[in-house]
């Protein structure tokens, strides 16, 4: 009589399946939480950003520097002396003023996710998808 030793061709199918059906389930959680943590990321920054803009807005009584109404990062850092920390090139900050008034969009570079505050942060929205509009909140 021999003795036969390994798994049977059955045997391995069934694990293979059950490491299938395991990532199927944690991939897409992982992703979610990526995506939640870099969403977490630029809300801080944008909430910086805006204790600058309003620290402006106190100092000179309107939130316009020089005729601009809009700002990409680098004049963000020019006129307000602000930058992002963290991720900083995973997201793109631009902000539109009046004055008195403001508006932050943050967009992901490669993910398409975006957020926007308007009016001084009386509204905030975050859409994961990039086909929608980003000049305002649907």
């Amino acid at each position: 009589m021999r003795y036969q030793q390994g798994f049977t061709l059955i045997e391995l199918m069934i694990a293979v399946a059950i490491l299938a059906l395991i990532s199927s389930i944690a991939i897409p959680v992982y992703n979610g939480y990526v995506i939640e943590a870099q969403l977490a990321s630029a809300r801080a920054n944008a909430d910086s950003l805006r204790l600058f803009m309003e620290d402006y807005q106190l100092d000179n009584a309107t939130y316009i520097v020089g005729g601009d109404t809009s700002y990409t990062e680098a004049e963000l850092q020019t006129n307000f002396g602000w930058s992002p920390d963290g991720d900083r090139n995973s997201y793109t900050y631009t902000v539109d003023v009046t004055t008195n008034s403001w508006n932050i969009t943050v967009e992901h570079t490669s993910s398409g996710n975006w957020m926007r505050y308007e009016d001084r942060a009386a509204t905030y929205c975050d859409v994961d998808t990039s086909g929608a509009s980003k000049t305002a909140c649907p």
